[in-house]
């Protein structure tokens, strides 16, 4: 089967490309063609189809003079790119792909390329990695104000421009709102069969948006297990390991920590909450939490090997974060919040906790709980790493994954023969 893989970067940038690149290593091991369609950029790796790829467009960091100067070329790349679907059109007719599988295309791509598939007769799955297709900002989350917001959902899509979602500025949000509208009015995300939800979380929220329930397809991430080796001992210290930004909850963590004295933990990532972090830190006394910065390849995988447990306090609808993939894999129980897509990765009592976000009581005693009883750690670290083998694991993904496609391409052509 050739499949044409989609994502508006061609390099590792965060983890919706991880996993696209994971799951292209995992077709590609089972003989299948994964033919890439991105935009230009220089970080991105080698590949023969680069000269298909759209030119690279810079949103960020321009000044007033450039923003107003490129203003009809973003607004172009952001609401509908006859760039990119002629670029892609011509990759289709060059390669005919069985099936389209898109992930990240906001923006960079857009939707306009959904009307190259349908006019060439391809079926098309997307991975939803956010919450794009019902939050003009992408999060459900005012960043600047750090709430949860789901004022969006049922297509009002002009609050964003009152909480000024984007960027904290109104004349940013008024472009992903006229975005939204536009793309609604058009109805171009119909044109795409099936919407792959990594978490079921995400999947209830796009229904509650007017998606149909039969285009959401739940089925969880894949990592390469054996990047993340069984390890089941483990030193004195429990680990948070990501980004440093208040809507990780980090805050909660520490205030925690000051009613968990006897436990250690390490904090691996950097961020633009740092100082604030480690004033928290210096004005709660925390002898017991450390920052380490970032932390990056074998030195962070052996960071994580040996926690005792790692915890994940989001306080925001994080979908399916990878860190808790690689945990378990690791074999690391994971203390979670009950926050987005979260407690469908961590089974409560089984391989792991949860706790209300937030709530830095509850937190303390499920640190406390698992730090002084090495037997239920134990426990926790075998159910871990079974769940990785059964769900995430490169085979497990790969027997939902080509029945999803081939039931697609199987469909597709039914339609295409009465049509």
């Amino acid at each position: 089967m050739k499949i044409l893989m989609i994502d508006k970067y061609y390099f590792i940038k965060g983890g919706a490309e991880r996993y696209y690149f994971e799951l292209t290593k995992v077709l590609e091991a089972h003989g299948h063609k994964v033919i890439p369609f991105s935009m230009q950029h220089p970080e991105n790796f080698e590949t023969e189809y680069s000269d298909y790829f759209v030119p690279k467009i810079e949103f960020n960091g321009l000044s007033p003079t450039q923003k107003l100067r490129q203003t009809p070329d973003i607004l172009e790349r952001i609401i509908y790119s006859r760039k990119a679907k002629k670029a892609v059109t011509k990759l289709i007719e060059k390669t005919k792909p069985d099936i389209a599988h898109l992930h990240m295309i906001d923006h960079q791509l857009s939707p306009s390329i959904l009307h190259a598939f349908r006019d060439a007769g391809v079926p098309v799955i997307q991975t939803c990695h956010q919450y794009k297709l019902v939050c003009p900002s992408y999060r459900l989350f005012v960043m600047h104000k750090n709430q949860i917001c789901e004022r969006c959902i049922d297509g009002d899509y002009y609050h964003a421009i009152s909480q000024k979602c984007l960027k904290n500025s109104r004349s940013a949000s008024a472009v992903v709102t006229v975005e939204s509208y536009i793309h609604k009015w058009m109805k171009i995300y119909d044109h795409i069969d099936l919407f792959h939800v990594p978490s079921r979380f995400l999947g209830e929220k796009l229904i509650e948006g007017g998606f149909p329930k039969e285009k959401i397809w739940h089925n969880f991430y894949t990592i390469n297990l054996d990047d993340y080796p069984f390890h089941p001992e483990y030193k004195d210290y429990c680990l948070y390991f990501g980004r440093l930004s208040e809507e990780k909850g980090i805050q909660t963590l520490l205030r925690a920590m000051q009613h968990a004295k006897k436990t250690k933990l390490l904090v691996a990532g950097d961020g633009p909450y740092r100082p604030h972090l480690e004033h928290l830190k210096t004005e709660l006394g925390l002898d017991n939490v450390t920052f380490l910065g970032n932390k990056g390849g074998t030195e962070l995988v052996d960071l994580v090997q040996n926690a005792r447990f790692i915890v994940v306090p989001s306080e925001w609808y994080d979908n399916s974060p990878l860190v808790i993939y690689e945990a378990f894999s690791m074999g690391k129980p994971a203390i979670v919040s009950t926050m987005g897509g979260m407690p469908e990765l961590v089974d409560d009592g089984i391989n792991g906790f949860h706790f209300e976000a937030g709530n830095k009581t509850e937190l303390a005693e499920k640190i406390s709980t698992l730090w002084q009883d090495d037997a239920l750690v134990s426990k926790f670290s075998k159910n871990a790493r079974y769940k990785a083998d059964n769900e995430f694991s490169p085979d497990a993904h790969y027997k939902n994954i080509i029945q999803i496609y081939e039931n697609l391409v199987n469909e597709n052509a039914y339609l295409s023969k009465w049509s």
